[in-house]
């Protein structure tokens, strides 16, 4: 089972995937892409590349086919919702990352997306804590899910209601 955990920065998605894998220990966290690149020592969010973009997007396919039930708190489909939201300008890109990505969001078996605006976003030198970048990365993941007919649980509440909700979800898989 492939379990994406989707949202903008700062939404709860790692430590809902910590709190999936401590629970469910056959759920392997697959490594966050972002995070990844940035010990690389790519920039991200704002002052992301081309390049950079290009690198996740080949990193985040490696990824996600990994084989057995894994768990990702983050996928392509925030992938393509950064690329879109921080390169509308560069169409070659975005035609290339849709082309690339969308193929893919039918692998996961379970979607669940995390609404931003319901903690603080916390400092972790990797992420921006800015609350409008917030603000548009969640309206573009939610145009993405509407768009390509993603189906999803919307997950809201404090971390140990996630988790609550969660479990009752994986009852039926």
């Amino acid at each position: 089972m492939k379990i994406a955990i989707i949202g903008a920065q700062g939404v709860g998605k790692t430590t809902l995937a910590q709190q999936i894998n401590k629970d469910y220990p056959l759920f392997k966290i697959l490594p966050e892409a972002a995070r990844l690149a940035k010990e690389e020592g790519h920039n991200l969010d704002e002052t992301a590349t081309v390049e950079t973009e290009l690198w996740l997007i080949a990193k985040q396919i490696e990824l996600e086919s990994t084989e057995g039930n894994w768990v990702a708190d983050r996928c392509g489909i925030d992938l393509l919702a950064y690329i879109e939201h921080l390169f509308s300008h560069e169409l070659d890109l975005v035609k290339f990352a849709v082309k690339t990505l969308t193929p893919r969001f039918n692998n996961y078996d379970l979607v669940i997306y995390l609404p931003s605006g319901e903690f603080t976003i916390e400092d972790d030198g990797v992420r921006t804590t800015d609350v409008k970048f917030q603000e548009d990365i969640d309206r573009k993941i939610k145009d993405i899910l509407e768009k390509y007919k993603i189906l999803f649980v919307e997950v809201v509440g404090s971390p140990e209601e996630r988790l609550v909700k969660v479990k009752d979800l994986l009852k039926y898989y």
